[in-house]
């Protein structure tokens, strides 16, 4: 075989190996990421809590065994897991997170999932209480970070979360 033919042989695999990945639902080679990260963004103001959470997309559809987008069973599925991965407690009382919105977004080259998640307290929060436990059942090596705000002041505390750790974490204001 001559070096051109070798170079179409391998052109024409490659080619056959991205269809193939494109058909078990990885869009490219680009998708496969060897960081397992969460971020969250925490914003409590008065009685509210709201969170943007966001995650690898590969990640959160391997999490929840269903591809993750806007349809019902995906939002179903994914405010389930929010509320069983990431506990909110305001002065000592667990809140249920309401799933407002979600949308695919990138991050560099990396698809992600962004969710915006709600919990609402029965009087103004001075005491929140995070365990962020995202993804930790899926990836041994997990990492998740959640920058708690508290406005009006603009107050901020960062929270780091790990594959294992299984503790909450305090924020008083």
């Amino acid at each position: 075989m001559t070096v051109p033919s070798l170079l179409l042989v391998k052109a024409k695999l490659l080619q056959l190996t991205m269809a193939a990945l494109t058909t078990v639902g990885a869009a490219d080679a680009s998708v496969v990421h060897d960081t397992h990260l969460s971020h969250a963004r925490v914003v409590v103001e008065g009685s509210v809590v709201v969170a943007r959470i966001r995650l690898f997309r590969d990640d959160v559809t391997r999490a929840l065994k269903h591809p993750v987008g806007d349809d019902s069973t995906s939002k179903r599925l994914l405010s389930a897991y929010l509320n069983r991965t990431f506990g909110v407690r305001a002065d000592n009382v667990a809140l249920t997170a309401e799933l407002l919105d979600g949308a695919a977004d990138l991050e560099g080259d990396q698809p992600v999932w962004q969710v915006l998640v709600q919990w609402k307290a029965a009087r103004p929060v001075t005491r929140l209480a995070l365990r962020d436990q995202l993804l930790f059942e899926t990836f041994s090596d997990q990492q998740n970070v959640a920058v708690v705000i508290a406005q009006p002041s603009d107050r901020r505390q960062t929270l780091y979360f790990h594959a294992g750790d299984r503790s909450e974490q305090v924020v008083t204001f």
